[in-house]
């Protein structure tokens, strides 16, 4: 599938899957699974395709880029939550890591490495050193697009390094299915953030203050 539907799905995936309780974890876990659904697609250099990857990357720098303005401007508590279940040391240690990964993924066939579990593992293993409560929100995010790139014809190895890979062939990967997903996944998004608890919360203390 194209870049942006896994962003919506891996989004619309983590908010469904674990239903944000504060607006901290609201912004940081719908960023996570959203960089969650497109990383996989790093290796995509490897096939030649090296625009795809620059705007995979561009969307994980945006990403990151928005969860800080997000807590600078709205003081959302980002990084104060991030510093309590974390420490510096970590945060480098898993930052270092993580990126070693992608760097290897990077120089490896498409959907092989970075469509495996052996790369879920490892990659959200990372994240929880980094950011233990919004590391499922990443896992679940990787997880949806390797269940959508298997509706595709192209295998994806999921158990790397062994196996010839998975896929079931059901649809391309940038026709009606495709747009489909984007689409309903977008509208999920929608309804998932504005029916989730903190929005509500604020809704209702919004109404309260225009009734006194």
């Amino acid at each position: 599938m194209l870049g942006k539907t896994h962003f919506s799905v891996g989004m619309a995936a983590g908010l469904a899957l674990c239903r944000p309780q504060s607006i901290t974890m609201l912004v940081a876990g719908t960023a996570l699974a959203g960089f969650g659904g497109i990383i996989s697609d790093i290796d995509v250099g490897t096939s030649g395709a090296y625009n795809k990857v620059d705007r995979i990357i561009g969307l994980a720098i945006g990403t990151i880029t928005g969860i800080v303005i997000a807590d600078t401007v709205f003081h959302v508590g980002i990084y104060d939550r991030l510093m309590a279940d974390s420490n510096i040391a970590r945060i480098i240690t898993g930052i270092s890591a993580f990126l070693c990964i992608c760097i290897f993924g990077m120089k490896q066939p498409h959907r092989s490495f970075m469509h495996s579990i052996v790369a879920l593992l490892g990659l959200s293993f990372f994240v929880y050193m980094i950011f233990p409560d919004a590391a499922p929100y990443f896992s679940i995010g990787f997880i949806s697009h390797m269940v959508i790139d298997a509706l595709n014809g192209k295998r994806e190895k999921l158990f790397w390094p062994i196996g010839k890979g998975f896929a079931l062939r059901m649809c391309s990967s940038d026709g009606l299915v495709n747009n489909l997903l984007f689409h309903i996944s977008n509208l999920l998004v929608l309804i998932l953030i504005l029916t989730s608890r903190p929005v509500l919360f604020i809704l209702i203390n919004i109404s309260g203050l225009l009734q006194r």
